[in-house]
This record gives structure tokens, sequence and C-alpha cells, in this order.
């Protein structure tokens, strides 16, 4: 007991998590920190971050599974919010959006088309300090 104590005593110091980094594929459902859960598709994850597609679609209560096919990135028109095609996060950002795996699909090469960009223009993470 002691030992698992100091262990999550040091987890907290140093900001690491004890939850296992998603896979690439994995659907999550994510706080998107204004009293909704959305729904991230994660696209890659390297030695800094995680690499997700983001949803526009929103549910009050955190969702246990989604058909993947009713998810939407939305248009910059539309009233109810839109998705993002990439969004490049600190592993500890994207820990705090508290993801819980809801389900897996195939990464499509045409989602890593930003990713790609943002690779081949230096990168940068959202939540970096």
């Amino acid at each position: 007991m002691k030992r698992f104590g100091m262990l999550s005593i040091f987890a907290l110091i140093c900001g690491c998590s004890q939850q296992a980094q998603p896979k690439p594929g994995a659907l999550c459902a994510v706080d998107d920190g204004k009293g909704s859960y959305r729904v991230a598709k994660v696209l890659a994850v390297d030695e800094v971050g995680v690499h997700v597609r983001l949803y526009k679609n929103k549910w009050k209560e955190r969702p246990e599974k989604v058909d993947a096919s009713t998810l939407s990135l939305g248009g910059v028109d539309d009233k109810d919010g839109i998705g993002m095609g990439h969004v490049p996060l600190t592993k500890r950002a994207f820990a705090a959006m508290e993801p819980v795996v809801i389900g897996h699909e195939e990464v499509r090469k045409e989602e890593l088309d930003g990713y790609n960009m943002w690779k081949d223009g230096g990168g940068g993470y959202f939540g970096k300090k």
C-alpha cells in the first residue's frame, strides 16, 4: 500500500498519467470543458503529444458508444458549431479532457492530411507550457 501511495504522489507531482495512451483509431469521449462531451478520434501519438480529429457532435452525458457514421466535422456556417480535422495536443492537455475510449475506427489516409501538413510545417502543440 505504501508503494502504491508513493507512486501516486510521484505521478501527480510529475504530471504523469497512469492512464494508458490511446492508440491511433481510438474513438474517445472527451469533456469539452463547456458542459458537453464530444468525440475525438486519435490520428497519431508521438513522444510529446496526441493528434486528434475533434467532431462537432455534442452530448450532455458522456456517451458509452457511438456510431462513427453519425460523426461530423460540420462547416463554418453551422450554427451549432464545428469540429476540427487535426488538433495537436500535449499528452497532458489530452489527459485533461478525461478521454474514455468508446470505440475504434481505422484512420483513413485523408484524415491525416492536416497532421501531415502540421509535420511538414515544423509542428507545435496546444497545451504546451
